[in-house]
Parts: structure tokens; C-alpha cells; sequence
């Protein structure tokens, strides 16, 4: 293969690539066609690119990229693939897709530009989502407001409830000034 056609193959995967910072490297050997077409789709739906690589040139791109510790996951047939909703997600699927075929294999891959091994790609897997983690966040952010907010509010319920009792015409609970019910009153006119 030619200069040039090297150079416009690492163009291409680097233009592909559009300054993902997580990648994963897998092994698709011992996969079918239909199988692996199958994956491609299911992949596709969600937004996650896949790449077969040629391992000298992807070494190259990922050493530009700072990603240079994957090196030793490029043996033998090597596949890329990126995108998604994050990193969280990306590997997730991955992983739930490899527990559904049992013939790809996970070899490692990159995290934000920190390398990570096919174990830590599934500890990966055990995180929440992105979404899942902003809710929390905001969860946090809030409860000391809504306490306070609550709290505020706690007292002056109270002696709404208390005022609305006495509005109803509620006999007042000091002794002795409560008025005379209908029934008392009726024997003393007599």
C-alpha cells in the first residue's frame, strides 16, 4: 500500500474519530456476517460508529490523539468504536451486545484519553447514566431549598389551621367564656 493511501486512510479515520475521547477496541473473530451486520445496525440506532482498523495506522492516530496506551490492544483483528450518549453508555451497550453474541471480545480501550482494561470496561457498565447523575446532582442542589421552603412553611400552616377552626366557629378552649349553646338558653326564657 502506498504513502498516500496510508495517509489518506489515517486522514479519514482521524476526520471519523472528530476528537472522541472514548473508544473501545474490540475483537469480532469467530463472528458471522449476519451476526456482525446485525451488531453494526443495532449500534447504528444509537449512535455509535464502528471501525474495522488497521493496526499500524491506528497506533499512529491514536499517539496523535494522546491515546498511545491502546497500542497494545491493536494485536490481530482489532475494531473501533465510539459515540453515543458517553462513555457510561457507549460501554454498556458494547458489553450488553458482547453478552448477547459471546463471540466479540472486548480488549480494552480509552476514557476520556485515560486507557482502561476490558475489566474496567465492565465496572464501567455498573455506572448510572448521564442523565441518571445530573438528576442526582440536582437533587442534591435542591433539598437544602426545599427543606427551608418547607420548614418556612411548616409554622404558618399551622396556625392557618388554627385560625380557620376558630373562623368555623369552633368553641374556644378557655373555660367559662364560651357562649351559651341554643338549648340552655331556651329554659330560662320560659
Amino acid at each position: 500500500m502506498s504513502k498516500y493511501v496510508k495517509e489518506m486512510m489515517m486522514d479519514q479515520f482521524r476526520s471519523d474519530l472528530d476528537g472522541a475521547t472514548s473508544v473501545l477496541i474490540l475483537d469480532f473473530k469467530g463472528l458471522d456476517a449476519i451476526s456482525e451486520h446485525k451488531f453494526r445496525m443495532d449500534l447504528r440506532k444509537k449512535k455509535i460508529k464502528v471501525r474495522v482498523l488497521r493496526n499500524a495506522l491506528a497506533r499512529r492516530v491514536f499517539d496523535e490523539m494522546g491515546m498511545g496506551g491502546l497500542a497494545p490492544y491493536l494485536a490481530g483483528p482489532s475494531v473501533a468504536v465510539w459515540g453515543g450518549d458517553g462513555p457510561a453508555e457507549l460501554a454498556k451497550e458494547i458489553s450488553d451486545q458482547v453478552k448477547k453474541l459471546k463471540k466479540p471480545e472486548i480488549k480494552g480501550g480509552a476514557v476520556d484519553g485515560t486507557v482502561i482494561s476490558p475489566a474496567q470496561v465492565e465496572d464501567i457498565t455498573k455506572l448510572p447514566s448521564r442523565e441518571a447523575l445530573i438528576a442526582r446532582v440536582v437533587n442534591l442542589a435542591l433539598a437544602p431549598a426545599q427543606r427551608i421552603v418547607s420548614l418556612a412553611q411548616a409554622p404558618a400552616s399551622g396556625l392557618l389551621g388554627q385560625l380557620k377552626t376558630l373562623a368555623e366557629g369552633a368553641p374556644a378552649s378557655e373555660g367559662g367564656d364560651a357562649p351559651a349553646s341554643e338549648g340552655e338558653a331556651a329554659p330560662a326564657a320560659e
